[in-house]
């Protein structure tokens, strides 16, 4: 099957499965014809609105840490999708990552200062502590730290509902990469985990009655976000058929059994994929 030529766009949450579906996206539009535009921060959205309207208007994938709102700058229509991460892990999960990269910007603050999880949410060093996923779906830039409120949860609910033509959930991966392969005439998307950090500084079961408060207060919106997202795919899940669950047993037999080759095939993608890339854009085949 062919992928979709009109543009897709995914919104890379943070530690929300992001780097295993990229792999599954490069996979299938590596050879593709078009251009493929990559962001590894939300800064970079000022690079893509002033890349020439004929670069834009060839687009075959857009995808990394952009907020919603990249359709403004896209010429031709473009198809949304997006995976979601129960909140308190998805914030702890990303506590635990940036002290492990080195190029990370807040890495050598954190590394100096030996923040807690409970002294990062006190000072509001990191954005994505703050409802990252409301954020994200949102469309509002720049909102400061603590400041993420009902009138974003319902804008992120709008567009999650009326925007994203597939909604994920890390917590139902296989579900949701099948139906994103459905949806967008993707091969069969074998994968492995990608990005899996073992070293981790604090457990969300391990967290004090304090700091636990504190990340359900500065996550409260993303809950219901979270929760409104469940929803959104267990009605995708209806509506792919009584045999859906099937499906997504084989599917679960045939990748454990051919990791290996997914593993191999994974590190090719990686390279291709790598030796293409500039300042954020590769041009397909």
């Amino acid at each position: 099957m062919k992928p979709k030529t009109t543009p897709l766009v995914f919104t890379h949450i943070p530690k929300a499965a992001g780097n295993t579906i990229n792999i599954i996206i490069q996979r299938n539009y590596l050879f593709s014809k078009g251009y493929f535009f990559n962001s590894p921060n939300v800064r970079m959205m000022g690079q893509f609105k002033n890349l020439p309207e004929h670069v834009r208007r060839k687009m075959a994938v857009i995808k990394g840490h952009l907020y919603y709102g990249v359709h403004k700058y896209c010429p031709l229509p473009v198809h949304y999708f997006t995976s979601l991460r129960e909140p308190l892990s998805r914030a702890v999960s990303e506590y635990n990552y940036i002290f492990t990269i080195p190029h990370h910007p807040n890495y050598k603050e954190l590394h100096e200062n030996q923040y807690t999880l409970k002294q990062l949410l006190e000072n509001g060093l990191i954005k994505n502590m703050d409802n990252c996923q409301v954020r994200f779906l949102c469309g509002v830039d720049d909102i400061p730290f603590g400041a993420v409120n009902e009138e974003h949860l319902q804008l992120a609910i709008d567009n999650l509902e009326k925007r994203y033509e597939q909604v994920g959930i890390m917590e139902a991966f296989d579900e949701s990469i099948l139906l994103f392969a459905r949806k967008f005439n993707w091969a069969t998307p074998y994968y492995t985990w990608q990005n899996v950090n073992h070293k981790k500084r604090v457990r969300l079961d391990e967290l004090d009655s304090e700091t636990l408060e504190m990340l359900h207060r500065f996550n409260r919106y993303d809950m219901v976000l979270y929760e409104k997202g469940k929803q959104i795919l267990q009605k995708q899940i209806e509506a792919a058929g009584p045999g859906f669950y099937d499906e997504v047993a084989k599917f679960r037999k045939s990748n454990a059994q051919l990791k290996p080759f997914i593993k191999a095939r994974t590190f090719f993608v990686r390279y291709a994929t790598q030796a293409k890339y500039y300042m954020g854009l590769q041009k397909g085949s």
